[in-house]
């Protein structure tokens, strides 16, 4: 019996804080928050369909207060990051009108209905690429990548598809490039960063921590930083020296990116051309050189 007294069970801390209702924890806690953290909390009560869509710092802009005073209400009612905050949100919602945020799809559609609906917001939102990215910003970017003596690109999670994607057109091209999507590695080759060098960042949310703490690391060496992110305000955003926008409505909330994935690719391609185009007969004759050391390796 005594043995049984002094055993422990274990607490999935992570698991609690999944199932966090963030209306209950707001109302449960509200008398301890400060009249600021009130007021924040009385505007996601009342505005909880909206505050799913926006950045941390534009739900600071909205309550005329910090972004640090945001992270300090979000702990006072049990949460440490303002990611799992917006993913709460939008699961205490979705409980009471089952709907997938990503894509406006309702439970009840039918898969002809589920098909067209994504089909349609894909090819919108292709179609207002060049509404999101200027031929200016493109060939400043492809500018820093011709004359960078090493290039980074680095993502995390989903992101490391697409960084993975970039990594090789890069070096089909004959640039130095190199990638990795773990994050020790990555900080390491951040560590060492040099100011000839050019990281590429992608992210769809713009917060994920391995992502925006390497950023900042290299960003105090000087070196150039281009980033791939929905999120025009995000933290990764700010600490770019050129952001590729790669969502038409950074308001929606697509936790798996869906849509912004195949922007992203998008994306990447124009980078290719318009790198391929600057880079003349050098990249047309290392693409040459990389297709047959491919086609060697095919029977």
């Amino acid at each position: 019996m005594s043995t049984l007294r002094s055993q422990k069970i274990p607490i999935n801390k992570n698991k609690a804080i999944n199932q966090i209702n963030v209306a209950s924890a707001i109302r449960i806690n509200y008398n301890t928050l400060s009249v600021v953290q009130q007021k924040i909390g009385d505007f996601v009560l009342q505005n909880m369909q909206s505050v799913m869509y926006l950045s941390i710092t534009d739900l600071a802009l909205h309550c005329s207060t910090s972004e640090t005073t945001i992270m300090r209400f979000l702990r006072k009612i049990g949460f440490t990051s303002y990611q799992v905050f917006r993913v709460n949100l939008a699961q205490s919602l979705q409980k009471d009108n089952p709907k997938y945020a990503w894509s406006d799809i309702e439970s009840n559609d039918s898969l002809s209905t589920i098909t067209d609906k994504i089909v349609t917001s894909t090819i919108t939102a292709i179609n207002d690429i060049r509404h999101l990215i200027t031929e200016e910003l493109v060939s400043q970017v492809v500018e820093k990548l011709v004359s960078a003596k090493r290039i980074f690109v680095f993502g995390v999670g989903s992101s490391s598809y697409i960084a993975g994607d970039l990594f090789h057109k890069l070096i089909r091209l004959g640039l130095n490039a190199s990638t990795c999507s773990d994050s020790h590695i990555i900080s390491i080759q951040c560590s060492q960063s040099a100011k000839d060098d050019v990281y590429i960042f992608v992210s769809h949310s713009g917060e994920s921590d391995v992502i925006t703490n390497s950023a900042e690391s290299v960003k105090m060496e000087g070196v150039i930083i281009v980033s791939i992110t929905s999120y025009l305000h995000s933290t990764l955003a700010k600490l770019s020296d050129y952001t590729l926008i790669s969502s038409t409505n950074e308001m929606k909330y697509r936790p798996d990116a869906m849509t912004s994935r195949i922007i992203q690719m998008v994306i990447i391609d124009v980078l290719t051309v318009a790198l391929t185009i600057r880079l003349g007969k050098r990249g047309v004759d290392s693409i040459a050189r990389s297709q047959i050391a491919v086609a060697k390796q095919k029977k």
